[in-house]
C-alpha cells in the first residue's frame, strides 16, 4: 500500500497525520480513538517516509489488564509458563531514538517529530552519559525506546534522581519486530545503557497475582508484563496511580459531578473524605472543590426550577375546577404554562405526567451539566 492510501486509511480510522521535514509524516491517534484493529497498533507513534515505510516508531498501542482480551490471554500463558518478563513502569516521557536516511539522529516524543523541549533535554543526557546514541552508525535501521525521567518532567510520580534515559525497548523497522528482553539486556551491556529494572515475579502464574503485588503501591506507577518474545505487552498499574493520574490529567467538572452523584455526596466534607480515600492529594482536592462549588450552584438552580414547577402544578390541582375530560384538563394546564410560565414548560409537563425520574435526568443534563 502506498503512503497516500495508507494515510487515507489511517485518517478514516481515527489517526492524525502531520507533515514533517524531509517529506516525512508523523502519525499518531486522535485523543478520542478508543477502537483499535490489530494492524493499527504499531501506529501509536510512527514516522513514515515518502514511500510509506516506517523510519521511526515507538511502542505499539498496549493496554491495561482487562482492556484487550487477546493480549490478556497471551500474557496469562506466558506467566503460566514462566516466560513472561516483568519490568518497572517508570512515570516519565517516552523518548524514541531513530536514525534517518541522511544520518540525522531523531530524538522525539510520541506526539512530536523533533521532541520539543524533551528532545533537547534528552540530547543533553545522551551527550553526558550515552554519547554512542548520537552516532548514526549505531542501530541505524530501527528505533531505540527510552523513558526520559527528570525533576522537571513530573507526570504524577515525583522523580528525585538525575535526569536520565532508561532503556526500555528496541524495534527493527524492516522486518518489523520488537526485541525480546534477553536481546535488550545484550544491547544494554554492549552500549552501556541503563536498562529498565525487572521483578522476579514471572512464576506468579496469573495476571491477578501480579496485580495484587502492585495495586497497593503508593509511590510508583506499576509494571509492564512482556511476553518472552517481546511482541506483547500488558500494563498493570497501582490503584494509587490510577487515582492520581485520572484527577491530574482528566479531572473535569463532569467527572466530579459523576463522582458526587455515584458517591451520594452532599457537602464539601463528604467530598474531601471521598477524594482522600481515593488517594487524591491536597492540591488536586482544591481543584475538585472548585468544581464542586459550581455543582452546588447549579444543583440549587435545578432544585429551584423543580420547586417552581411543583408549585405551579400544586396550584393548578388545588383550583377545584372541573373538566369534562383529561384532554380538556391538559389543555387548560398548557394554557396556564405557556401564558405565564413558558420557561418552566418542559419541567412542569414532566411533573404533570408523573415522570419525576425523567425530570431529574433532564435537570441534570440541562442545568447541572448544561449540555
Amino acid at each position: 500500500m502506498n503512503r497516500a492510501a495508507l494515510l487515507t486509511k489511517l485518517n478514516k480510522s481515527g489517526f492524525l497525520t502531520h507533515a514533517a521535514e524531509n517529506d516525512h509524516v508523523l502519525v499518531h491517534p486522535a485523543r478520542n480513538k478508543y477502537e483499535w484493529a490489530e494492524e493499527e497498533l504499531r501506529f501509536r507513534s510512527a514516522v513514515l517516509d515518502a514511500d510509506g515505510s516506517i523510519v521511526s516508531v515507538g511502542w505499539p498501542k498496549f493496554f491495561n489488564q482487562g482492556e484487550w482480551p487477546a493480549h490478556d490471554s497471551v500474557i496469562a500463558r506466558e506467566l503460566a509458563s514462566g516466560k513472561a518478563v516483568i519490568t518497572h513502569k517508570h512515570d516519565g516521557s517516552l523518548l524514541i531514538r531513530s536514525v534517518l536516511s541522511d544520518g540525522q539522529i531523531l530524538l522525539r516524543t510520541r506526539g512530536s517529530y523533533d521532541g520539543g523541549e524533551y528532545g533537547r533535554a534528552a540530547e543533553l543526557v545522551a551527550q553526558a552519559k550515552y554519547p554512542g546514541l548520537l552516532d548514526p552508525m549505531l542501530f541505524p535501521h530501527g528505533s531505540l525506546l527510552f523513558e526520559y525521567v527528570g525533576k522537571a518532567n513530573q507526570i504524577v510520580v515525583r522523580y528525585e534522581g538525575e535526569d536520565d534515559l532508561i532503556f526500555l525497548g528496541a524495534v527493527a523497522h524492516d522486518p518489523f519486530r520488537y526485541f525480546s528482553f534477553a536481546e535488550l539486556k545484550s544491547l544494554a551491556m554492549q552500549l552501556g545503557l541503563r536498562l529498565v529494572e525487572t521483578y522476579d515475579w514471572a512464576k506468579t502464574g496469573a495476571i491477578n497475582e501480579v496485580l495484587s503485588l502492585v495495586q497497593d503501591w503508593n509511590h510508583a506507577e506499576g509494571v509492564v508484563v512482556r511476553s518472552g518474545d517481546g511482541q506483547t505487552l500488558l500494563k498493570i498499574k497501582s490503584a494509587w496511580y490510577f487515582a492520581q493520574h485520572a484527577l491530574r490529567w482528566h479531572m473535569t467538572y463532569d467527572s466530579i459531578v459523576r463522582f458526587v452523584l455515584d458517591g451520594g455526596i452532599t457537602d464539601e466534607i463528604g467530598l474531601e473524605a471521598g477524594l482522600a480515600k481515593a488517594g487524591w492529594d491536597f492540591e488536586i482536592i482544591v481543584k475538585a472543590k472548585e468544581h464542586f462549588a459550581l455543582y452546588k450552584l447549579r444543583r440549587t438552580e435545578a432544585e429551584a426550577l423543580k420547586a417552581a414547577a411543583e408549585a405551579i402544578l400544586a396550584g393548578f390541582n388545588d383550583s377545584k375546577i372541573e373538566y369534562e375530560d383529561e384532554r380538556a384538563r391538559r389543555k387548560a394546564f398548557a394554557s396556564l404554562i405557556f401564558s405565564q410560565h413558558a420557561p418552566l414548560a418542559k419541567y412542569a409537563f414532566l411533573l404533570y405526567d408523573g415522570k419525576t425520574d425523567l425530570l431529574e435526568s433532564v435537570l441534570l443534563k440541562n442545568v447541572i451539566y448544561q449540555r
